[in-house]
């Protein structure tokens, strides 16, 4: 199975945001850079962004039947109880 890779991320995040991937991948990898932080706080929130669409994305693939797999907690549907 494959993921997404950093460097990959990186460049996903700095066409977005028009940065340099090289910012970007400094940014996440150590969170040190000159960049502003409300820039640095972009990238990161951007990322996590990124990453939970691609595990939704792997889980939906691996498990397509589902009924867990939905994205929206209104899309789950409990089973019904027993009276």
């Amino acid at each position: 199975m494959k993921g997404i890779t950093l460097d990959v991320l990186a460049k996903r995040i700095a066409a977005r945001l028009k940065l340099k991937a090289r910012d970007v991948r400094t940014v996440l990898a150590s969170r040190k850079s000159d960049l502003p932080r409300a820039v640095v706080s972009q990238i990161t929130e951007m990322a996590r962004t990124l990453i939970h669409e691609e595990l939704v994305r792997l889980d939906a693939k691996r498990h397509p039947e589902s009924k867990y797999t939905a994205t929206l907690r209104e899309e789950i549907v409990a089973p019904r109880r027993s009276r």
